[in-house]
């Protein structure tokens, strides 16, 4: 069973292998919006996004695999405001590669499969990659 994620759910990061500096400085600009940070261990690497978000229809895998990137996953969040936070966050000095928005086609993706998924986006839009 899948859930459907509904235009108007509330707003949340869902973060993995943030230093607790920057981490906190996320939470700040992000909270300033009306979000939630939710921490994960980067042990969490199995569960799936909906599970991780809380969302309805899923359930723990109960496994262990470790996400080894740094990992920020938007939910709830509209493209206006997104970019609105992004600039904050440049502008705030911090970096991470690795983001996404939990969509209805990625909230059944383990998050380990996700991060695996992004840094080949990003080595391959970063001249990695080539001859492949």
């Amino acid at each position: 069973m899948k859930s459907i994620i509904k235009t108007k759910s509330e707003k949340m990061l869902l973060t993995v292998n943030i230093q607790n500096d920057k981490l906190e400085s996320i939470k700040k600009i992000f909270e300033s919006h009306g979000g939630r940070v939710i921490d994960v261990s980067a042990s969490d690497g199995a569960e799936k996004l909906g599970y991780l978000f809380g969302f309805g229809g899923f359930t723990a895998s109960g496994e262990k695999r470790d996400v080894t990137d740094e990992l920020a996953v938007f939910s709830g969040i509209g493209g206006t405001e997104l970019n609105g936070i992004l600039r904050e966050l440049r502008a705030a000095g911090i970096s991470i590669p690795l983001k996404a928005i939990c969509t209805a086609y990625n909230q059944s993706w383990a998050l380990c499969d996700l991060a695996c998924e992004l840094k080949k986006e990003h080595e391959m839009m970063n001249g990695g990659g080539k001859g492949e």
